[in-house]
């Protein structure tokens, strides 16, 4: 019994993660309800994930965003150029040449928005479902979640 029930469960698993990547790679799954005349349809999740660390944070820099997005200075570099020639965000130069000051523009805001409004969505639908486990099963979902992370994290 326990191989069947390992092999349906990375059979669901796939299928999870297919309809997960569905998902992510719509590109019109903010613009839909927003109408964004200036706005390039192939923004990634990491720039809305950008757009939404530059909402929560004004002082919110390059550095920052390398190390929160867990990408390079130079991958943010150009995610702010992509960004920035969207009109989503304005740069300035501060006193110090090289730090530059990131602000949204009015549609980078709604935007932001938007991707945090999505996901707490997302969150309370996931806390819904746990609610539906005891501690001894969410133990293991969470054993189990541990193990996929640090497997994935290996193969990087």
């Amino acid at each position: 019994m326990t191989q069947k029930l390992q092999n349906n469960i990375i059979k669901k698993l796939i299928s999870l993660y297919s309809a997960q990547a569905k998902i992510r790679n719509r590109k019109d799954h903010l613009s839909r309800t927003i109408d964004f005349k200036n706005v390039n349809a192939s923004l990634s999740l990491r720039q809305l994930e950008a757009l939404s660390l530059i909402n929560s944070d004004t002082q919110c820099g390059i550095t920052k965003l390398s190390s929160v997005l867990s990408i390079s200075k130079p991958a943010v570099s150009r995610l702010i150029s992509k960004l920035e020639s969207n009109k989503l965000i304005t740069i300035d130069s501060g006193q110090d040449k090289r730090q530059k000051k990131i602000q949204l523009t009015s549609q980078g805001k709604i935007l932001a928005e938007q991707h945090d409004r999505l996901h707490s969505e997302a969150v309370r639908g996931y806390l819904g479902i746990l609610d539906n486990f005891d501690n001894n099963e969410l133990l293991a979902i969470e054993k189990f979640i541990d193990a996929l992370s640090q497997h994935i994290i290996q193969k990087k």
